[in-house]
């Protein structure tokens, strides 16, 4: 293990942090026009990358192909009552907007949504929206295919490299710093504006098999962005929602949407089929409200929960089999191992670990919050994807990081004047200050660390909260904070894990701070106070935001929800930017 004493330097266009879809995305317009584009991404193949490197089964979009449900307008008369009012439509309308277009830019990348069995698309409708929207299809090359698409605009990637400070003056986001976790060099990179694109936070609670890594949603997905803008002074957003989902027991794996667009059952021990008895769409109802459902019968003492998908029709079972391997290709060895089927036996389920995402509902966000540009309170730092304040999944990943680099390009052109120069002395306390984790004696390993975190979130941020129960987290997470210099690393990798525990950890206080301040029950299992136990539109139809404070520390406060997030920003220039965008001035 060796840590190069130099620093290497980097000038660029956009730097983009995440090299998921989101992050590809971003940076495809512009290289499209011209640009420098730098890709730092913790990965080992931009191909392969990111939350779908794998794979995926299912996209979302209108497509205008002729019934009325298919249309921006339909799905956005919808929107307030998908996510309980609490929803940037000014975002989130730019966004379900540009999707057709978006589509059959992908399409035009070489990806194939259409099911080969009928030439045409598989159309689904699921978790509560109004409309077939999901495409169901083999997406096992989709993330392949953007990133080739990348790597052609000659953009440069740095594979293995974390990024741990973002480079900010006078609010205004300049680079970051990062350090390669197998080599050791730290790199300096100036940008006339910069991009986050590096996903949701996982890592968080407790699961039914007990391993961190086992996870529903991307692992190596630990707030990085989100954590990092905060410390640069951004706002974030519903950061107090948390998502859940319904897996197999003792296997962390996505699928929720196919099985029942396609219609399986749940049923409780009695085998009652019971979904109704809390949303009249029944399966088809929101993810909250699924996952809300089935902890309630557990407290009712219906469980076990069991998926049924034995009265589907042979041709669906069929496809089932062939695309659910395609989000987690290690999906029909467990089943095999397990000695059951899902075409002749029930298959139990229970409630996933949690992530700082969006709630289990579609197009509002958990994490920064931005405009209908991409842009957050920090001039020139965009955002999209699951750290975004509006993102609906792979599609909505796509649509709002094209928007995004879009966006990046128009702040670029009207921003000028030289990239300020690096204050040399803080990176190199920023630098010191990470590498003092190296071969620290007797120090704290990151692995009981997180474990504590996720303790933490298990008994008192979890799926039912208190006043009490989020005090008591907050001061096990102020005494974490403490201990955060005397974790330890034994290696380059271990560093780059230091790094993600630190994140984990501030997300969480963000969360707890967050879901302290908000006083009612919101969006089911997403955030449900048992002390203030129903919806309160009156006083809490708003927006938490939370950004750093004099100490350092959380703070909040509140926007009502039916003004755009850009309304509480400070930043200059705004107007320019935002009125530079031919679609954002018709919001």
């Amino acid at each position: 293990m060796s840590l190069r004493a130099d620093w290497r330097t980097i000038d660029t266009d956009l730097l983009v942090i995440g090299g998921g879809v989101a992050g590809s995305m971003a940076a495809i317009p512009a290289l499209e026009a011209g640009l420098d584009v730098v890709v730092c991404e913790k990965g080992r193949v931009l191909d392969n990358c990111g939350s779908v490197g794998c794979g995926v089964d299912h996209y979302l979009t209108v497509m205008e192909s002729g019934p009325e449900w298919d249309t921006p307008e339909f799905l956005l008369r919808h929107l307030p009552q998908l996510t309980d009012g609490i929803v940037d439509m000014a975002v989130a309308s730019r966004v379900i907007h540009e999707m057709p277009r978006i589509l059959r830019k992908i399409e035009g990348m070489g990806v194939d949504f259409k099911d080969p069995r009928t030439g045409d698309y598989s159309r689904h409708r699921s978790f509560g929206l109004p409309g077939a929207y999901h495409i169901n299809f083999d997406g096992t090359d989709f993330k392949r295919k953007i990133g080739k698409h990348v790597r052609a605009g000659k953009a440069t990637v740095l594979m293995r490299t974390m990024a741990v400070q973002l480079l900010v003056e006078e609010n205004r986001a300049y680079g970051a710093l990062a350090f390669n976790f197998r080599t050791g060099e730290w790199i300096a990179i100036r940008a006339k504006a910069v991009a986050l694109t590096a996903g949701d936070v996982n890592r968080l609670s407790e699961n039914a098999s007990g391993l961190a890594f086992d996870s529903w949603h991307f692992p190596y997905n630990t707030g990085d962005a989100q954590a990092m803008a905060f410390r640069a002074g951004a706002a974030l957003t519903n950061m107090e929602f948390t998502e859940a989902t319904l897996t197999p027991k003792g296997f962390s794996a996505q699928g929720l949407n196919a099985v029942v667009s396609m219609g399986a059952y749940f049923l409780n021990k009695h085998g009652e089929r019971f979904m109704f008895r809390y949303d009249e769409k029944g399966e088809n109802a929101r993810r909250a409200v699924l996952a809300d459902a089935v902890i309630n019968e557990y407290l009712l003492g219906n469980g076990p929960i069991y998926l049924d998908c034995r009265h589907l029709p042979e041709e669906e079972l069929d496809h089932m089999e062939e695309t659910l391997q395609v989000d987690r290709y290690t999906l029909p060895a467990f089943y095999r191992q397990k000695g059951v089927s899902f075409r002749t036996d029930l298959i139990e389920v229970s409630i996933s670990e949690l992530s700082i995402r969006r709630s289990g509902v579609y197009f509002r966000g958990s994490g920064l919050a931005v405009d209908t540009t991409g842009e957050t309170s920090v001039e020139g730092l965009f955002a999209a994807g699951d750290c975004a304040s509006v993102s609906g999944g792979i599609a909505g990943a796509a649509v709002l990081g094209h928007i995004a680099g879009e966006g990046a390009v128009v702040r670029m052109r009207a921003t000028y004047g030289a990239r300020p120069d690096i204050d040399w002395a803080d990176a190199e306390r920023i630098r010191a200050e990470a590498e003092a984790a190296l071969g620290r004696a007797g120090g704290m390993p990151w692995k009981a660390f997180e474990g504590t975190i996720r303790r933490t979130v298990s008994d008192y941020v979890g799926v039912r909260r208190s006043e009490r129960g989020l005090r008591l987290a907050l001061e096990t997470l102020a005494a974490l904070a403490v201990k955060e210099g005397e974790l330890a690393a034994s290696d380059l990798h271990g560093l780059m894990r230091v790094q993600e525990s630190r994140n984990i950890r501030l997300n969480t206080e963000i969360m707890a701070t967050a879901a302290l301040a908000r006083t009612e029950t919101r969006t089911r299992s997403a955030h449900r106070r048992v002390d203030h136990p129903e919806p309160d539109n009156e006083n809490w139809r708003k927006f938490v935001l939370v950004e750093k404070g004099p100490d350092g520390r959380p703070s909040v406060r509140a926007i009502d929800a039916g003004r755009p997030l850009a309304d509480s920003f400070a930043r200059r220039s705004q107007s320019q930017t935002e009125g530079s965008l031919p679609y954002a001035a018709g919001l």
